[in-house]
């Protein structure tokens, strides 16, 4: 098989049901590729970082599932972009407050925009 057909199958399930239940799911996965790719961040280091943070999250009576991985996978990345000072935990924890403000006061049907 083919790298594209590798690619082409691994975004549906077998049903033909998408993957990803949230579209953030997949773009934290590929923005951490691109990280890698670009020697951003460390393969070892994502690996590491991940591998703990699923540690801590998964225990025997906790049930495995995509929300518990991709909260891990996102706090694994946030964890790794903090130390490595791409983004500070402190501003990236700033940004969400604003977009959360920004969405909660923002009249149905129209565009969410942060504030300068």
């Amino acid at each position: 098989m083919s790298r594209p057909e590798i690619a082409r199958g691994a975004r549906r399930h077998r049903d033909g049901e998408p993957v990803f239940s949230e579209q953030w799911h997949a773009q934290v996965i590929a923005l951490v590729e691109l990280l890698i790719a670009d020697g951003k961040i460390e393969a070892e280091d994502w690996s590491q970082t991940l591998g703990a943070e699923l540690d801590r999250r998964v225990t025997d009576t906790a049930m495995d599932t995509d929300a518990i991985y991709y909260s891990a996978f996102l706090s694994a990345l946030e964890q790794i972009l903090d130390r490595s000072r791409f983004a500070l935990q402190a501003e990236v924890d700033r940004r969400e407050q604003d977009w959360r403000h920004a969405y909660l006061n923002t009249p149905h049907g129209k565009p969410v925009a942060l504030a300068d």
